[in-house]
């Protein structure tokens, strides 16, 4: 079922938008991890009405989570009775976007059902659902599924040679699928060197990297100039995914957080090393 605050139940249903209820929600996340060979969704789900919340507890309602996938033609809906859950996937099951759709759904039909919380509107009750009837909702989230999308934002980055930069010089160039870090012939080697200590890569991610992600994310703000290039589409994807908007934010806000706290790296591979020393 597709959300829609606009369409009538013949009985009240918790959900945004909608004063069915006084007072209540049902919030739910879904954190993806996705490697090279299967898919896991972490589902948390905060419903804080406690009439539904029993429903659910004494095995009358579950909640419900669909999973639905346009480019593969894959829909899946996972029931639980607890609150948090895991879901795994084959990794060709989900790719591209992805809409999860929570609810909370009677399992059996349930007779007398009241809540103090239900608006006047509907009078006092009590209520009777039918099996299969939705007790509450959560807007749907729409999810970009994309190995490259939950890889480091180094991986979109390529470190090559220019042979007309001085040895301290260096240059972004944005126009090829992955972004090149253009430095000089000294300077890569002794980059490449570095790469093999973990100290190292946290100093270049709080340098090198995390200027050129400002500099990605100035490019993509207000513009469509690089949207075809892969880079564009990884950066984006993130930032959706993390429900960042890049017009809302300074370059450096949005660098922090899809280089997820890089300064904390450098903390702790390199400040708290050298406060031993």
């Amino acid at each position: 079922m597709q959300f829609d605050s606009l369409r009538a139940f013949p009985y009240p249903v918790l959900r945004p938008d909608v004063d069915d209820y006084v007072d209540g929600e049902l919030q739910v996340t879904a954190d993806f991890q996705v490697n090279d060979t299967e898919i896991t969704v972490g589902v948390t789900c905060a419903l804080s009405v406690a009439d539904i919340r029993q429903l659910i507890e004494i095995g009358r309602a579950r909640y419900v989570v669909v999973f639905a996938c346009r480019d593969t033609y894959f829909r899946h809906a996972e029931m639980s009775k607890e609150p948090s859950f895991a879901v795994k996937f084959r990794g060709g099951d989900l790719r591209g976007e992805v809409i999860v759709n929570p609810y909370v759904v009677a399992v059996e039909p349930i007779a007398g059902y009241r809540s103090k919380l239900l608006n006047s509107e509907f009078g006092a009750g009590p209520f009777d659902f039918d099996e299969g009837s939705i007790l509450a909702m959560d807007r749907p989230q729409a999810i970009y599924v994309d190995r490259e999308v939950y890889r480091p934002i180094s991986s979109v980055f390529t470190l090559v040679r220019n042979e007309n930069l001085s040895t301290h010089e260096w240059r972004v160039d944005l126009m090829n699928d992955y972004v090149q870090l253009q430095v000089s012939t000294p300077m890569k080697e002794k980059i490449d060197r570095a790469r093999n200590s973990s100290s190292n890569r946290a100093i270049l991610l709080n340098s090198l990297y995390f200027s050129a992600v400002m500099q990605c994310i100035s490019a993509l703000k207000g513009s469509d100039q690089h949207e075809d290039l892969k880079w564009a589409r990884i950066i984006r994807h993130k930032c959706h995914n993390m429900g960042i908007d890049l017009d809302a934010h300074d370059e450096y806000v949005v660098a922090q957080r899809i280089m997820k706290q890089p300064l904390a790296a450098l903390d702790r591979l390199v400040f708290d090393g050298a406060a031993h020393d």
